[in-house]
């Protein structure tokens, strides 16, 4: 993954900040590359250079999201010993970061439904009772909560008492 950090002052840089603005609000469709080489005064030949496609760049500015993310996931649920307090934790930790930071349109977008995502590989290391699909499905609950926040369906405080009414139940005992 090293091998993509941009040089700071390059245009590898400067691309991967303009995408990140323009993915945060626009979200992957509403994204040209026309407009990005644009807005980072390069050519659309030196996206295409450097990251290959729309969607390698794209993958690129989720991955470097996601991973910030997950590092105060992990933090959050690491003060916890019960998985669903864990799960709740990180959940608050990362709806409250994606709404912060104006990341969360490009963190509710599933783009490539065939990758497992770093955050599906954390949701299911949590997964302590091995209840098949939970991943998936916490996964699918934490960006379902971005979109509507996104959309202006729910507010982000409605949006963390909803996560919190989830994870107030027990999970399901398997037999």
């Amino acid at each position: 993954m090293k091998n993509w950090i941009p040089i700071p002052g390059t245009k590898k840089e400067k691309i991967i900040g303009v995408a990140l603005e323009a993915f945060s609000k626009h979200g992957y469709k509403g994204v040209h590359i026309a407009e990005l080489a644009k807005a980072a005064e390069v050519t659309t030949g030196a996206i295409y250079h450097h990251f290959g496609s729309k969607q390698n760049l794209y993958e690129v500015v989720k991955a470097e999201i996601e991973q910030r993310i997950l590092d105060r996931m992990e933090g959050a649920a690491s003060l916890f010993e019960d998985p669903d307090r864990k799960l709740e934790a990180a959940f608050i930790v990362g709806l409250e970061f994606a709404i912060k930071n104006e990341v969360s349109v490009l963190m509710s977008e599933e783009i490539n439904h065939n990758k497992v995502t770093k955050l599906e590989e954390f949701f299911a290391s949590i997964n302590d009772n091995d209840i098949a699909g939970l991943d998936r499905l916490v996964l699918a609950l934490w960006r379902s909560v971005l979109k509507e926040i996104n959309e202006e369906q729910i507010t982000p405080e409605q949006g963390k008492r909803l996560i919190k009414w989830v994870f107030k139940g027990k999970r399901p005992e398997l037999s």
